[in-house]
């Protein structure tokens, strides 16, 4: 649904959902990839031919990224509890483990955008500013996307559960890709009397691999998304 936005994120998650179109893009991941999940999903892998290993590295301010990696050390603990939210229905279910500094950062940053957008898509706000957690294709396409829910008057209902899978980052091309998998079966479409309109189809667990790169406000934003085949991954109930 993708994003969900926005993923919109653009999200190809969510454009599923709402018949909307999905951001697609090619996406080549490069450099170093996290651990194994805690607890969580599994997707297929992406393609990472010519990655190089080795952990991130932080980028110099003209290029972008020192981006917060200081930002995410003192921050404390990030768990996969503390970074759902009850009340908006998202429970992230599984992180990955051994993170540095620089891949927990690109993690905080991709679970707000899209927990921004997931709000955006269970409320339909003209308050939510895309701007602040997209950028290029994924902002076009989700503006494009908030625009058309809101005209027909449609909303999703959560709840949407995540697992996260890997964070991987590219010092050399300065992005990061985020992977995951979004279990969106319990999730409802509705029309603008309230009425149940969800397919079948809809109720899916959904991969995706997000872009993600810095912006000059010292995060990380969603600048694409290819989303896989509905049910290709599976979240750990």
């Amino acid at each position: 649904m993708a994003r969900s936005l926005v993923r919109l994120s653009g999200r190809g998650r969510v454009a599923s959902v709402l018949g909307v179109g999905l951001l697609v893009g090619s996406l080549a991941l490069v450099g170093c990839s996290s651990g194994s999940p805690k607890g969580g999903g599994t997707i297929p892998p992406v393609n990472t031919a010519g990655a190089s290993g080795g952990s991130s590295a932080s980028v110099s301010a003209s290029g972008g990224v020192s981006a917060g990696a200081s930002g995410a050390a003192s921050a404390g603990a990030v768990t996969a509890e503390s970074l759902s939210d009850p009340d908006l229905g998202y429970t992230v279910v599984s992180i990955p483990k051994d993170l540095d500094a620089t891949q927990t950062k690109i993690l905080q940053d991709f679970i707000e955008a899209d927990k921004v957008t997931w709000r955006l898509w269970f409320t339909g706000s003209t308050d939510i500013d895309l701007a602040s957690i997209s950028t290029g294709e994924a902002l076009t396409n989700g503006t494009k996307r908030a625009e058309s829910m809101r005209a027909s008057g449609e909303r999703l209902k959560p709840p949407v559960r995540v697992a996260v899978e890997s964070v991987v980052t590219d010092p050399s091309a300065i992005n990061a890709t985020v992977e995951v998998c979004e279990d969106q079966t319990q999730m409802v479409r509705v029309d603008a009397q309230g009425r149940d309109i969800t397919k079948p189809e809809e109720k899916v667990n959904l991969p995706a691999a997000i872009t993600t790169i810095p912006s000059s406000a010292d995060k990380w934003v969603i600048s694409r998304e290819i989303d896989g085949e509905g049910d290709a991954c599976s979240v750990s109930k």
